[in-house]
């Protein structure tokens, strides 16, 4: 005889008509487990001691040790230097790019303070004068022309590109004692970067080829300096002169493969030297055609998502990066909604979630929910993180709903959770949420969630169920309404599921369903006509 028999669960597959659904799959599931193929409820969050600023739309967890919040969305990374003494964190998104470190960051709402990320060239060139050694001996094959540049250096010793040259210095002795060069210098017209130091450099010729070769370096606040150094003396060449900082309206700052850091603005892509993050050369920039909207790292490749075709840019050096544009008009409606999950970067796009790697794009999402569903879902709102392999968002105006989403068997789900915003720890592999400044850990409370799971719509063509079973664990905290062409015929509210078979009100209908809610575990649930065949 026809039976109704569901021994795995599973979660929405929305575009499928409820008919047609395979047994595991719901019409409606809230804040379900299903691991181990049991239906199960989600934990609530685990309150934390930890408490960040109450406008908090960005956290970020340091050394997993060091908590930071800003009331703006912003992006941060660790240093990509090994065992950094600094410990130093940069970060975009808080007006021009910033970096903070070990001896500023610390404070009751961190970080404390920070530092403009990039070390400026001088504005003023030196003006140098020139004393020359008393004597009657003159060969016109010593006389020596002399240029004189300098740099600024900060606490952490990151050099900046070079200003402009001095004038010119012809000196007619230039070895002998009593020349020198006296230097007058001026400071940073503005020090936004921690500049402590100038490198000083001078030009010198050796091997027929011309460069500025190291002099000195003096504190910024000494504003002279006497040359008298033997040119047999002067130490290494000058090799920061592209040494740039990045763009003041740069954002999006994500960590690459060998220490290479990048960043967009407007639909410029910009990379850093490698391992030195304050330095953005300008012809490392390249470009898209549409304004880009976030990028996220996936080893070598940086993926570049806009407001028009997605973009995939690669190399082993920032120097030899080269952009792939891919011919898919899958557009980036939020960039908080790009987030890597086991490898495959998800994103929200107008028609539903894009999967992204370096081989190329795929739809995860058309098989599953069509676009006019997907709207529902507000895209231009969503914040997504990943969590056990699965891509969870939240999404409207207040981020109070949410949805899961596995890509292994492209389910959704739902949960009546709501967060400012959230970050993923590696070091302790949790979800952290904050929401109004508390700090908790998702799915790790406690206390659990109450689910709601709906099956499918079983075809009886006007057949009269008699009796039912649910097995489980605890199936005393759940109830279950059975339904027969939409109509309910019996609900059993929690604590009045009995442990063995049941008998139904006599019912006919061509459409039967089931619905479990509560906080029981479930193992399957099965609906037929007679006790033999519920209980086998």
């Amino acid at each position: 005889m026809p039976a109704i028999s569901v021994k795995t669960f599973a979660g929405e597959r929305p575009k499928v008509d409820p008919r047609l659904l395979p047994n595991e799959s719901s019409s409606k599931s809230y804040g379900c487990h299903f691991d181990n193929g049991n239906l199960s409820p989600l934990k609530l969050p685990a309150l934390t001691d930890i408490s960040l600023i109450p406008n908090a739309k960005t956290i970020y967890q340091h050394l997993n040790e060091y908590w930071f919040a800003w009331d703006k969305v912003v992006n941060a990374v660790a240093s990509p230097i090994a065992d950094d003494p600094w410990q130093r964190v940069y970060f975009t998104g808080d007006g021009y790019p910033k970096v903070t470190n070990n001896a500023i960051f610390s404070g009751s709402n961190m970080p404390a303070s920070a530092y403009r990320l990039g070390v400026q060239a001088p504005e003023i060139a030196i003006i140098a004068v020139v004393t020359d050694a008393a004597t009657d001996e003159i060969d016109p094959n010593d006389d020596e022309t002399r240029y004189y540049t300098h740099t600024f250096l900060t606490e952490q010793g990151e050099e900046g590109p070079p200003g402009e040259a001095s004038q010119r210095i012809d000196i007619r002795y230039p070895d002998e004692e009593g020349t020198y060069v006296t230097l007058a210098l001026s400071p940073p017209n503005v020090n936004a970067s921690n500049i402590t130091h100038r490198r000083i450099y001078r030009t010198a010729t050796g091997g027929g080829i011309a460069d500025y070769l190291f002099v000195a370096e003096i504190p910024i606040s000494q504003n002279q300096f006497v040359d008298n150094i033997p040119t047999d003396e002067l130490g290494s060449s000058l090799d920061t002169y592209d040494y740039e900082m990045p763009n003041e309206n740069m954002k999006g700052l994500t960590s690459m493969a060998n220490g290479i850091l990048a960043g967009f603005f407007d639909s410029t892509v910009c990379f850093s030297e490698s391992y030195l993050p304050y330095a953005w050369p300008s012809a490392y920039q390249l470009t898209t055609e549409h304004e880009i909207v976030t990028v996220a790292a996936l080893g070598n490749t940086l993926a570049v998502l806009t407001k028009g075709y997605p973009y995939l840019f690669s190399g082993i050096t920032p120097d030899s990066m080269a952009g792939q544009k891919l011919e898919s008009n899958q557009s980036c409606t939020s960039a908080r909604s790009a987030v890597i999950v086991n490898g495959t970067l998800i994103y929200a796009s107008p028609d539903g979630l894009i999967g992204l790697t370096s081989g190329g794009l795929t739809m995860l999402t058309n098989q599953v929910i069509t676009r006019e569903q997907w709207q529902e879902y507000e895209p231009s709102t969503i914040e997504a993180y990943h969590q056990e392999g699965r891509y969870l968002a939240f999404y409207g105006e207040n981020l109070n709903k949410g949805f899961m989403f596995d890509p292994a068997n492209g389910d959704f789900r739902h949960f009546t959770l709501a967060a400012n915003c959230a970050y993923n720890s590696l070091e302790d592999d949790a979800l952290y949420l904050c929401e109004n400044g508390s700090v908790s850990k998702f799915n790790e409370g406690s206390e659990l969630m109450s689910y709601i799971w709906r099956s499918k719509e079983f075809s009886a063509n006007d057949l009269s169920f008699a009796c039912a079973m649910v097995k489980g664990v605890n199936t005393e905290l759940s109830g279950l309404r059975i339904y027969a062409d939409e109509a309910e015929v019996l609900h059993l509210e929690p604590g009045n599921i009995p442990k063995t078979a049941f008998r139904l009100p006599p019912t006919r209908g061509n459409s039967w369903s089931f619905e479990a809610y509560g906080k029981g575990t479930i193992h399957s649930v099965s609906i037929a006509t007679t006790m033999r065949e519920v209980a086998a």
